[in-house]
This record gives structure tokens, sequence and C-alpha cells, in this order.
């Protein structure tokens, strides 16, 4: 094979992965590295086309385990952000109606009046983080 042929294999793969980035996961860019190296070595050794693939499969192996491990990295670094009743979770809420060990009670948390229980008495007007999530009710905790 040529240089140019290694070339176009490389693009046809880049294109790929664009194409289906959740399906292949930078997997066709890690071949595609593997193909230009071999591109460049078939410039230089022309005639030697079992030297060409093991260039290729070496360095498209080398760069599965070493480049896609760092993609994968970089791509995760996203964060997530909890959303609905998980944001609640860890949250600081004041209590508007008293909440004791027997009876539930009322927290306003982001805005929003919350039914409340909690397995101590909490007087109206304390500050409380929501421990968890039960049914309709949080489960409170004074700070």
């Amino acid at each position: 094979m040529t240089l140019i042929s290694w070339l176009i294999f490389a693009l046809v793969l880049i294109i790929c992965e664009v194409l289906t980035s959740s399906v292949f996961f930078f997997v066709c860019i890690c071949i595609a590295i593997g193909s230009i190296f071999a591109g460049f070595t078939a410039y230089y050794f022309a005639s030697m086309l079992w030297l060409q693939i093991s260039v290729f499969i070496l360095v498209s192996i080398l760069s599965l385990y070493t480049v896609r491990p760092i993609f994968k990295r970089m791509i995760s670094k996203t964060k997530t952000t909890k959303s609905n009743v998980d944001a609640l979770i860890e949250a600081e809420a004041v209590v508007t109606e008293e909440i004791t060990s027997t009876k539930a009670g009322f927290v306003k948390v982001f805005g929003e009046v919350w039914r409340a229980k909690s397995d101590i008495d909490i007087k109206i007007g304390e500050i409380v983080k929501v421990k968890s999530i039960e049914g309709t009710s949080l489960i409170v905790k004074k700070i």
C-alpha cells in the first residue's frame, strides 16, 4: 500500500468516528493513528507490506491503550448536576411547621414547602439539612 492509501483509510476512519462517536468511542481514532503511522512507514519502506501492517497493528493497539483512556477521561470530566428531587438531598431548609419524632412538619427548601420527618424534635425557624427522601416526605436532620 502507499502513503496516500493509508491516509485515505485514516480519513475514512476519522469520518466514521465523527458520525458514530457514541458507538465506537474513539476506537476509530486509535485505528486511524495506526493507519497514519503505517502510511509513513509505506513512504520509507514501500516494498515491505509486512512491515506496514505490523506498524499499523502495533500502533493501533498502543493507541487503544494510551490515547483512548485520555480521551475518555477528558469526556467524563463533565460534571453531572442533580435535578428534580435528587437536588434536594444535602440541601438546607428552614422549618416552617414544628417537626416532632411522632409528627411530621413542614420545611421550606428552594422556595418550595415540603412535608418533613425527623427522629428528633425541631422547632420553627431552625435550619435543617435534607438527609433523604421517603415517598413525598423529606427526612431531615439538624445542622
